[in-house]
């Protein structure tokens, strides 16, 4: 089967292109910048790159493409409940339904998250507009080696004294490990009941970052004896408001993903049993 990959700045888009090719999945990723790609990505690329703005739509390199059989699309946009963020997904999402057309190929698998539940109308009517038999994906944080869970937890590893709120620090969320999320976006595509769906997915364990730091700590993933000092909630959110460290940005990426993380609608399971890796699996293979 031939697939295609949009949405490389996207995580688990990036790390398609090390982990969905098999024997029986020939991968296509395409990029805006491939030498750029390359020089971020830590893991050996099994995909063919090819180099397409997908904000242009005159895509020169087209016939360099063989016909697909399906096609993914990874959301890049920071949010689509922004005017300006969802005209550039449509824009971005049309011209790929083009692209895709021309390989003839018309089964589409969309990706966002779960806090974008509310704002993916505009991207159904495209895709009945555009007569798309496509399946859109909701999911919940990702976690994986390079993933923004990952980043946060190795950052709070790095301090002595690690500032928190009750709120912050101690809520759950349910993770999903890529490298199960990824064998799973390859397995929907076997599944005739996810056609024209919207279907939600979140990992089986809930956790908290402190709950997860402590986990590491036990694998022996990370060296740490960070302090825990609770604060009220609008200090702590006046601190990383006033920092603008990278690390300060990735706290409040994360924070703002898990703050609409809630129970995923499984009822997908009754049509394409799934069991998700527990977590202490999914960090030992993706280290």
């Amino acid at each position: 089967m031939r697939v295609v990959v949009s949405g490389l700045n996207n995580y688990v888009g990036s790390r398609c292109t090390g982990l969905m090719g098999d024997e029986d999945f020939h991968v296509f990723a395409i990029a805006r910048n491939v030498p750029l790609f390359q020089s971020r990505v830590f893991e050996p690329i099994v995909a063919e790159l090819c180099e397409i703005d997908l904000m242009r739509a005159d895509f020169a390199v087209k016939e360099q493409l063989p016909d697909m059989h399906a096609a993914y699309y990874f959301t890049q946009v920071p949010t689509l409940d922004d005017k300006v963020n969802m005209n550039l997904e449509l824009l971005c999402l049309r011209n790929y339904i083009h692209l895709i057309h021309h390989m003839h190929c018309n089964r589409l698998i969309y990706v966002a998250r779960l806090m974008d539940k509310g704002c993916i109308a505009p991207i159904l009517e495209l895709f009945r507009e555009c007569n798309v038999d496509y399946t859109v994906v909701l999911k919940s944080s990702v976690i994986g080696k390079g993933s923004l869970i990952d980043k946060v937890i190795k950052h709070m590893a790095g301090k002595k004294v690690m500032l928190y709120s009750r709120y912050y620090l101690t809520r759950e969320f349910k993770p999903l490990g890529v490298r199960d999320f990824v064998g799973w976006l390859k397995r929907l595509l076997n599944v005739d009941a996810f056609h024209h769906k919207v279907v939600e997915v979140g990992g089986n364990e809930a956790f908290s970052l402190r709950g997860l730091y402590k986990l590491y700590i036990k694998l022996e993933l990370l060296q740490g004896k960070t302090r825990f000092v609770r604060m009220p909630a609008p200090i702590m959110s006046l601190f990383y408001r006033s920092r603008l460290s990278r690390a300060s940005v990735d706290f409040e990426e994360l924070d703002r993903f898990i703050s609409f993380e809630r129970e995923t609608d499984s009822t997908w399971q009754q049509d394409a049993p799934f069991a998700f890796s527990p977590m202490e699996k999914v960090l030992r293979e993706d280290r």
